[in-house]
């Protein structure tokens, strides 16, 4: 079995977080990584980073890759998350003195994936999405995993020297 591994690297600004949540279409310069997986065994590291353009779409409706000329075009998900069913003495019983019993809960919870993980905190955000797509390509036994990892800009900018 053949795989693609593409780790992609998006860094936007606050206006472009926001702008992108409210479902104006962006076109951002972003970094991707594809590395290649031989049987889950040989690889083709290490992996050279490219540059290319992020066509970045919001409609609210399922997430989907695209391959475009110069870049890929990127939907964002719209995975809304649910809290677990629980009893009023199983929400009292959620606390950080009985750490076994929250992540037990937190597991079953589903997790929202979707733009308003781009917002700041103090609106219920985390400025970071991260999520994943898998494709196959069709007549091949290639499967094709995409990385998405869209962070605040000065994540970057830290970083520089």
């Amino acid at each position: 079995m053949l795989s693609l591994a593409i780790h992609h690297n998006v860094w936007l600004t606050r206006d472009q977080r926001y702008a992108l949540h409210d479902g104006i279409d962006l076109v951002v310069v972003g970094l991707y990584v594809p590395v290649w997986v031989s049987n889950q065994r040989a690889t083709s590291e290490p992996a050279k980073e490219l540059f290319c353009k992020y066509y970045l779409k919001n409609p609210k409706t399922d997430e989907q890759i695209q391959i475009v000329k110069d870049g890929y075009e990127i939907t964002l998900p719209n995975r809304q998350g649910n809290l677990p069913n629980l009893t009023d003495e199983e929400w009292r019983d959620l606390n950080l003195n009985n750490p076994d019993n929250l992540k037990n809960h937190y597991s079953k919870c589903d997790k929202a994936v979707n733009s308003n993980n781009l917002l700041d905190t103090i609106d219920g955000g985390s400025k970071h999405l991260s999520f994943r797509e898998h494709n196959k390509i069709e007549n091949e036994t290639i499967n094709v995993i995409h990385f998405i990892n869209m962070v605040e800009i000065e994540e970057l900018t830290k970083s520089l020297i």
